[in-house]
């Protein structure tokens, strides 16, 4: 019996990450990560589709390619493909845990309460946990960006899938047994 749970349990690892519940908002924010802009173009398909007016993209403020900051590669981005929708947000750690606390100082200034966050479909579990219990404030609800080349619910039936499942995995567990323990709400 007890094999039987376990290989059910083992099973869904892949879509047990996956929280997919978006709803309109007064802002759409792609979180910082991931290995491309598909969750940028997967907000930007949400914003048009009505689900908020504005988007924000989180980018690592210390993040350097090609000699240009990322900051301003991404801002002269938004610039050309959603003029006047977006912002982006720097973010100076590239942790969820510590990017709540940077995305708390943008939500402030946008005025927003309720958002619907973007991130790839592996990462929406862990952000919501993480965004929720930093940041109760607001209310959030998430979209998990598709990206069939680092992962599926069917995890086991692709290599890139299984490390991409174990990894976060990984990142869930030290969320849930120790960095949900630390003092850091950030709450104003």
């Amino acid at each position: 019996m007890l094999g039987v749970i376990a290989i059910i349990l083992i099973r869904h690892a892949g879509s047990f990450l996956l929280v997919n519940n978006p709803e309109p908002a007064d802002l759409i924010v792609v979180l910082g990560g991931g290995n491309n802009d598909l969750r940028y173009w997967n907000a930007v398909r949400l914003m048009q589709e009505g689900y908020a007016r504005h988007l924000m993209l989180d980018v690592f403020a210390k993040g350097v390619t090609f000699g240009n900051s990322d900051t301003e590669l991404a801002r002269g981005f938004v610039d050309r493909t959603t003029p006047g929708q977006s912002t982006v947000c720097p973010i100076q750690q590239n942790s969820t845990y510590d990017e709540a606390r940077y995305l708390d100082q943008c939500l402030r200034a946008s005025g927003a309460k309720s958002i619907l966050v973007v991130s790839s479909e592996y990462h929406t579990r862990r952000a919501r946990e993480i965004l929720q219990h930093r940041l109760p404030q607001y209310h959030f609800s998430f979209y998990g960006a598709p990206d069939p080349y680092f992962f599926g619910t069917r995890w086991w039936t692709n290599r890139q899938w299984a490390k991409t499942t174990l990894s976060e995995w990984e990142r869930y567990l030290w969320w849930l047994l120790v960095d949900r323990w630390r003092s850091g709400l950030v709450v104003h």
